[in-house]
């Protein structure tokens, strides 16, 4: 049969068991966290790499704007100072005073080929200028152009960035509720983990609990052992004693028959001489079946209830039942000493030398047929009624019932000073002794 201890302990596996796999979960959860957790700051050290090298593109294309913004600028001031003076030039050779000044520059002439000369100068001096306006013109234009261009280039540029500014301030509130998450997860696993070290203690109590029960059954058991085997041993010791006893019952036998037959000689004799004669001890009758009482003591044939002293002394009796007790001379366990007791507890005086020592309170000697609940059964030598040798018995008779007899007895086997119960009980007394139903 398991103990209620081991049972206990079994629930404990099982709630343990269920706590491991709550546990492996929530490890398996977390680890699933901080993976999508690595995996976020992994992309937000991208993005901010990425970020970085924009950052650093557009200040290389800002400075370049700024630096093609001075020189168109620069070719601005040019230009204009340049168109104003082609402005003046134009004006003075398209006026009559210009025209004057060609004619002046021919007539001024030392010659024709000086003055072809010097009007060729004046005429590549004009076109010189017209072709430096249209080149600075131009180089305007490429330098409008290339801005634009890496005026469309930094926009590109703030776009990505802003883009990536967003995605930066999204993975960081993502790594934030990950975070959180996984927090969450590791605080759920401690809160598991408790409650599995509370069922880890709870277990180990339970499991000292079912040792302490196991010492305590085994020490029982070996006391059980123990005691068995002393009854064992008292029991072997009982029968030896019986077996002296009888044979030393036989051989008083023995005597006594001599001496009867030599007494019977002198009684012959005796009677021959008119002396008088002495009686032989009668012989130990044989038990005859009780007549039908009821455990209460109430008689089939109109005997009388049992009373309340002896009633007490029967109730005393059996409490009395599984105890044992020191034997020895006027120690509890002895036969006598225990029924005394019992009897006592109803306020019924039997004294050490039994009903023939005239201590006891008005008993009778009734016989086995009439016996009832209450009456002491006592073996005892017939040849010397008083005397406490080998083979003397007292017990408590309890109850009797469809003529069956419930005794209580202690000492039994000798040596033992175990009080039992016997049910079916009936006189049987040692060779060389008789026994007597005494009412008290």
């Amino acid at each position: 049969m398991a103990l209620p201890v081991a049972a206990s302990a079994d629930e404990f596996d099982t709630k343990i068991e269920q706590q491991d796999q709550k546990i492996n979960e929530l490890n398996s959860q977390i680890s699933s966290a901080e993976a999508e957790l690595s995996r976020i700051e992994s992309d937000m050290t991208t993005t901010a790499a990425k970020i970085d090298e924009l950052t650093a593109q557009k200040a290389d294309l800002t400075n370049q704007v700024k630096k093609l913004q001075k020189e168109i600028s620069d070719l601005n001031v040019r230009i204009q100072k340049r168109e104003v003076k082609i402005r003046e030039q134009a004006r003075s050779v398209q006026t009559d005073g210009n025209s004057n000044t060609y004619l002046d520059v021919v007539l001024n002439a030392d010659s024709i080929s000086d003055a072809i000369s010097r009007v060729t100068a004046m005429t590549t001096i004009v076109n010189a200028n017209n072709d430096l306006v249209k080149q600075q013109k131009e180089d305007k234009e490429v330098v409008e152009t290339k801005s634009a261009k890496l005026e469309k280039q930094l926009t590109a540029l703030e776009a990505s960035e802003k883009e990536l500014a967003e995605k930066s301030d999204s993975l960081k509130a993502m790594k934030i509720q990950q975070e959180v998450a996984r927090n969450e997860l590791a605080a759920q696993k401690s809160t598991e983990e408790s409650k599995k070290q509370t069922f880890l203690d709870q277990k180990a109590e339970a499991e000292r609990k079912l040792k302490e029960e196991q010492a305590r059954i085994a020490a029982e058991k070996k006391a059980e052992e123990k005691r068995q085997a002393e009854l064992a041993a008292a029991r072997e010791q009982q029968a030896q004693r019986q077996e002296q006893l009888q044979q030393e019952s036989e051989t008083a036998t023995q005597v006594t028959e001599t001496e009867t037959a030599a007494d019977t000689s002198n009684e012959s004799n005796e009677s021959n001489s008119g002396g008088q004669t002495t009686p032989t001890p009668a012989p130990t009758p044989a038990p005859e079946k009780p007549a039908e009482n009821n455990d209460n003591g109430n008689a089939g044939s109109g005997s009388s209830s049992v009373s309340s002293s002896k009633q007490a002394a029967i109730n005393a009796a059996l409490a009395d039942v599984g105890n044992s007790y020191a034997t020895g001379w006027n120690q509890p366990g002895e036969c006598l000493v225990a029924v005394r007791r019992w009897l006592g507890a109803g306020g019924i005086g039997f004294g050490f030398g039994g009903p023939y020592s005239q201590l006891a309170n008005s008993a009778s000697q009734v016989s086995w047929s009439d016996v009832q609940p209450g009456d002491v059964v006592q073996y005892y030598s017939p040849v010397s009624p008083d005397a406490w040798i080998g083979g003397v018995h007292t017990v408590l008779v309890v109850g009797v019932s469809g003529g069956t007899v419930t005794i209580v007895e202690s000492n039994n086997p000798g040596g033992s000073g175990y009080v039992s119960k016997t049910t079916g009980w009936a006189p049987a007394p040692p060779a060389g002794m008789t026994y007597g139903v005494f009412r008290f």
